[in-house]
């Protein structure tokens, strides 16, 4: 099967969803990657991102892993063993101590410190706000790699600045085998379907499970933009660990009134569990996911929790703080990498926020929105909900807990 290839993403990069144009680092062939490419195959396009990326450049990556609270790691393919890897943070002089080729540095999350960075997840609104995890950045000097490896997210591979070579196979590996006594997860065997060199400014799209390999021709700068993958065991932990902090009270198992038990069966075999008591069991662990408004509360501030969290605002405010900001402001915007989602049951939005869900009124619905949506909030239409009953209460919760943010300059 061969490889779809877009050349070039030339124009304005935007979709036309009903009367408004929405910016997508696709343009119009976002439904046809959805519905083709999602999920399903490779997609390489040439100039998505005309000219690259220069959020930061290798210095500011480098000051970043050496850091307290940034998540880096150092991985080096001919140290004091194969695929030597290291976790920051790192002291400066560590830097001066490394070979000239076949190393990478690699920092996750740093659209959670990064403005320029966070701006980037905009282009990337096709797919739910609470699908997309972080924007990883690595930096490689000449020959650098992690080694052919797998993912178990979608990966959307943007080249920064420099050169990547990008070998890759056509479809998922079900139940990739990985070399043993490795601190990476290096596959034993990688069959290569596509080989190309991307520039500044092109992406590769990987879906799930694809072998990829990427080795930098010279010095370069990758942006990883990774979506979340939740499996069923994290699932059922994070609403287990709700439930058992919730104020909801607790329903103790009962055997079935209409049913009473065959006393010979149990005095003939005590031991059994028997079938309808498994399924009564069973019944009663269903029943904490029937509760639909229990349900909401969780999954959304269980899809929108972070890694790390924001420190909380070092500059509170109140009632009359939030008139300030909205006579002087001309934007507002959301901390960098933050998570907003929402749902809606009936007359209320359940509003989640980095690991918190609020419930709110109805009215609120498009201030909600305009939150999920938008990085950089215009105070004129923030100031329309101003006499909405919870408008005060939710933008002085948002600004404190550092949320939301003035302009840094």
């Amino acid at each position: 099967m061969k490889l779809f290839l877009i050349y070039a993403m030339l124009g304005a990069k935007s979709l036309k969803v009903g009367k408004m144009q929405i910016q997508t680092v696709l343009g119009e062939f976002t439904e046809k990657f959805l519905a083709e490419y999602w999920q399903k195959k490779p997609l390489l396009i040439r100039s998505a991102f005309p000219g690259g990326l220069d959020a930061l450049d290798p210095d500011t990556l480098a000051g970043m892993a050496c850091q307290d609270g940034i998540d880096s790691r150092l991985v080096v393919e001919h140290g004091d063993r194969p695929w030597q890897t290291r976790q920051g943070p790192f002291e400066e002089s560590v830097f001066e101590k490394l070979p000239e080729t076949n190393w990478t540095l690699l920092v996750q999350a740093v659209d959670r410190a990064i403005p320029e960075v966070s701006m980037i997840r905009e282009s990337f609104q096709f797919i739910p706000n609470w699908r997309l995890d972080d924007i990883m950045i690595s930096y490689a000097v000449d020959q650098g790699s992690v080694g052919p490896h797998t993912d178990n997210y979608d990966v959307f591979l943007i080249q920064g600045m420099g050169k990547r070579r990008w070998q890759f196979g056509e479809s998922a590996i079900p139940d990739p085998k990985f070399i043993d006594g490795l601190d990476m997860k290096i596959l034993e065997t990688f069959q290569v379907d596509h080989d190309f060199v991307l520039g500044p400014g092109d992406m590769l799209y990987l879906p799930p499970l694809v072998a990829h390999h990427g080795v930098a021709q010279g010095e370069c700068i990758t942006y990883s933009v990774g979506f979340r993958a939740p499996t069923q065991n994290e699932l059922l932990v994070s609403y287990s660990q709700f439930l058992l902090q919730s104020e909801n009270p607790d329903s103790f198992y009962h055997d079935d009134p209409k049913a009473p038990r065959d006393l010979k069966e149990t005095l003939s075999d005590p031991g059994l569990i028997a079938d309808h008591d498994l399924e009564r069991l069973r019944s009663l662990m269903i029943e904490s996911l029937r509760d639909d408004r229990i349900f909401r509360r969780w999954v959304g501030a269980f899809l929108t929790e972070p890694r790390s969290f924001h420190e909380a605002s070092d500059e509170p405010i109140d009632a009359d703080g939030l008139r300030e900001v909205l006579e002087e402001e001309e934007f507002i915007y959301k901390v960098e990498g933050s998570r907003f989602a929402y749902h809606r049951l009936g007359s209320e939005i359940f509003l989640a926020v980095e690991g918190e869900t609020l419930v709110l009124p109805l009215r609120l619905l498009d201030l909600v929105k305009m939150f999920c949506a938008e990085e950089e909030i215009p105070v004129s239409v923030v100031a329309k909900f101003k006499d909405e009953i919870g408008f005060q209460d939710l933008l002085i919760h948002l600004w404190n807990q550092g949320f939301l943010r003035r302009d840094y300059e």
